[in-house]
């Protein structure tokens, strides 16, 4: 049933929110107020059904104030919702008769209950005045407000009271015009044929006055007395008797309608009728069921939802969730509702009881779905971080009191970003879910598996005798997870990093325990990966290390004098004319004393200070550019080392423009450095060596020969430069091999046109071999260490 609601509340997002409910239950908001001065005026402008008032408003006037004077207005319930229960805020509330007081917060199934019953108390209160304003015309008409007419003479009698509350007539035509008169136009002709019929009557016809509509019932009697022909008759008005006949017919509408199932139960508890709901819902005609009690076929055996309720009952009613059977022995869930109903004739003894029950199955399965959403990962169906938290707590607290040993394992893949740069998101979906379907293979009844983001997982291993225990499960997920997966129309390969940690030896809260093997995780990645590490406290020291350096590194990247531009010369081989240098950043730490790079950058590149330090870098270099040539002439070059991180930045082109304008330094002395690996793992950067190249500075392959560089994908590179790893370089003329792939770098780059930079040559040696082989340029101890500017 909709019901038209005022909402009177000065926080327009609580406004918004209890109009949006409203209209999600079905009812009608017919506006929406802040001020307590405005209440009367909209009420009266859109007369509502009901007020749900705020006791706290904006202005001056409290909502007591202003249902106080919409009371005095007109009649119109009101529920108070407000965050005050004190003892002055309620004495207030009590004076303007409120028919609801809710505390905030309250839930959508308290507000429409609240409402339903507002509305139907004060429906009943309407009623009860009607019923006064009808028995005080029931006594006023004992008088029996009389008509007599004189067929003969055509004269009509009436008593005093007869025109009450009806239509006097204009003129004083004949009797039967006078009756008439009282009666609308259409019902003239059917007071007519009731006459002369000459047979007593008892009519109920539509009074002249159409606004209110008005029913008047005619008693007519026939009579002859001294040769003269009378109807004797008796009026009274049967509008209201009307108007509850209506309101009947409307009830037994909803009962033969509603979707919710009825059951009529007289004072001992059988059944009287039930609505076509009920039989829909359980399959039992009315017939079947009449004359016995609920108990006896609605619901199991010995449970006696409704017997045992009826007696206890202390209120008129009893709301609450049961379990009903259909008469195919099916159970289903339902909503049940359970009401009194007093015989006003016998001072309030009970003379019968209605049921009421929703199938609520439909609302468990959703619920049921809800909560399988709210715990399992939807992409692989593994449970989400959110049960592991709750499984990991309750297992902590079973394992603490049975005195057991519980493990986790915390699993990172290797080489996930890999599948997903080169072969798209889809396919690294299809290894992640394959990967979930490998590890549910080998968790034991009892063992939970868990996606908590990206690529990591958690495996929850309860009642562990030993740590090995969990050894043995790790082997077990590298070696299955290091098969071949096939990924659409490619075979991809991928490792894990284990981290391990046992409840109690490691940690005893959920928080502590995951921190633990997270670390372990980590340890099993530097140690070089597709491997297993189990927890031990130097690892957490070791983390302490870390976020020490990165917050160091912070402050040190705002300071002056702590990070410094070191630079090595590059040479041409042929002459050891000195052809250029390569940029090398150098932290000296203020109590740690210098930090390898390798150590700090790593660090850096695994945070975002990694495009902070190598903003810094750039600044610092060109910078310096000016005074290197000023020293060793306009030709000299410079190279730069760039993290993937600084390429994936698009703005890189832009800051490097901006930064050779500002300096004044020609970019085709400029090579920018990036990994082979790098290389390898994006394509995404392709853009932004193209843009770097397209304003003049050349690309620089660093490593090279450590990376998975195909010839085919190395000639389609923007590349000018590669530097051969020195692990190669270390090994000329120790290892044949290493001089033959050195052999094999220099052909390759003669044949790409590529300039070619030997790295690490340290001895004459080396120098020698690299000439011989016909390398273009070196760098190393040999020809200088890395130094500083001054």
């Amino acid at each position: 049933m909709q019901t038209n609601i005022l909402i009177v509340e000065d926080e327009y997002i609580v406004s918004l929110d209890l109009k949006n409910t409203l209209e999600d239950l079905g009812h009608r908001v017919t506006g929406t107020i802040a001020r307590g001065e405005d209440v009367v005026a909209k009420a009266l402008e859109f007369p509502p059904d009901l007020v749900l008032m705020d006791i706290q408003l904006s202005d001056k006037m409290r909502g007591t104030e202003a249902a106080e004077q919409l009371k005095k207005q007109m009649d119109v319930p009101v529920i108070f919702l407000t965050a005050y229960c004190d003892e002055n805020v309620l004495e207030q509330a009590e004076k303007s008769f409120p028919h609801g007081y809710l505390i905030k917060p309250f839930d959508r199934r308290e507000l429409e209950a609240s409402i339903r019953m507002a509305v139907i108390r004060h429906q009943a209160e309407l009623k009860v005045r009607n019923s006064e304003q009808r028995l005080q015309q029931t006594l006023n008409a004992a008088k029996m407000s009389h008509w007599q007419l004189n067929l003969t003479t055509d004269q009509l009698t009436t008593d005093d009271s007869f025109y009450d509350n009806l239509q006097r007539p204009d003129n004083t035509e004949g009797g039967l015009s006078q009756l008439k008169a009282i009666l609308a136009g259409d019902e003239h002709q059917r007071l007519s044929q009731l006459f002369a019929r000459k047979r007593d009557f008892n009519t109920v016809f539509t009074a002249a006055r159409k606004k209110p509509l008005q029913y008047l019932e005619l008693f007519g009697h026939f009579q002859t007395s001294q040769n003269q022909h009378l109807i004797s008759g008796i009026l009274r008005d049967v509008t209201s008797k009307q108007k509850e006949e209506l309101q009947l017919r409307q009830a037994n509408t909803v009962f033969k309608t509603t979707s919710e199932a009825i059951l009529v139960l007289d004072d001992a508890g059988e059944v009287i009728s039930v609505n076509p709901a009920f039989s829909l819902v359980t399959g039992y005609s009315e017939a079947e069921v009449r004359g016995m009690k609920p108990d006896n076929f609605l619901y199991q055996q010995q449970s006696f939802p409704v017997s045992a309720r009826l007696q206890e009952l202390s209120s008129s009613h009893w709301s609450g969730e049961v379990e009903c059977k259909r008469k195919d022995g099916s159970f289903f869930p339902a909503w049940q509702h359970l009401c009194k109903v007093r015989a006003p004739m016998t001072q309030g003894a009970i003379s019968h009881y209605v049921v009421m029950f929703s199938d609520i199955s439909a609302l468990r399965r959703a619920e049921e779905h809800l909560a399988t959403l709210a715990f399992s990962d939807h992409l692989t169906g593994l449970g989400n971080r959110v049960k592991l938290e709750k499984m990991l707590r309750t297992e902590l607290i079973r394992a603490n009191r049975n005195q057991s040993m519980l493990g986790i394992l915390y699993l990172d893949l290797d080489g996930f970003k890999l599948v997903n740069d080169t072969l798209g998101h889809h396919a690294g979906d299809l290894l992640l879910q394959e990967v979930a379907k490998r590890i549910s293979q080998l968790t034991r009844a009892g063992d939970v598996a868990t996606r908590v983001g990206g690529d990591e997982f958690v495996l929850v291993v309860p009642d562990i005798h030993h740590p090995t225990d969990c050894l043995r499960i790790a082997e077990k997920i590298l070696l299955i997870i290091g098969q071949d997966i096939s990924l659409q129309d490619n075979i991809v390969n991928v490792s894990a990093s284990i981290g391990i940690a046992c409840y109690p030896d490691d940690a005893t809260s959920y928080e502590e325990l995951l921190k633990c093997a997270d670390l372990a995780m980590f340890a099993a990645k530097d140690d070089g990966r597709n491997r297993f590490s189990f927890f031990n406290p130097l690892m957490a020291e070791k983390t302490r290390q870390r976020v020490q350096i990165e917050k160091d590194l912070k402050t040190a990247l705002c300071k002056t004098g702590e990070l410094i531009m070191y630079y090595q010369p590059i040479v041409r081989i042929s002459d050891q004319e000195l052809r250029g240098f390569e940029a090398l950043i150098r932290w000296d730490h203020p109590t740690m004393g210098f930090i390898p790079p390798d150590r700090f950058i790593k660090i850096a590149e695994q945070s975002n200070l990694i495009n902070e330090v190598g903003d810094w870098v750039l600044q610092q270099v060109f910078k310096d550019i000016a005074e290197l040539i000023r020293r060793y002439g306009k030709d000299i070059t410079l190279s730069i080392n760039l993290s993937v991180r600084q390429l994936e930045d698009q703005q890189l082109a832009d800051k490097i423009r901006l930064l050779a304008a500002r300096f004044n330094v020609t970019l085709s002395l400029i090579y920018f450095e990036i990994t082979e690996t790098a290389l390898s793992q994006s394509h995404s950067l392709l853009n932004t060596l193209d843009q770097l190249r397209r304003l003049g500075a050349r690309i620089s392959v660093d490593d090279f020969g450590t990376g998975y560089s195909s010839l085919s994908r190395l000639r389609e590179l923007p590349i000018d430069c590669l530097k051969i790893d020195k692990a190669f370089v270390i090994s000329l003329g120790k290892d044949r091999s290493s001089a033959e792939i050195v052999r094999a770098i220099c052909a390759l780059g003669k044949a790409l046109e590529l300039v070619i930079i030997a790295e690490g040559v340290e001895t004459q040696a080396q120098y020698q071999t690299l000439k011989d082989i016909g390398c273009d340029k070196a760098q190393g101890y040999l020809f200088g260490r890395p130094g500083p500017l001054g």
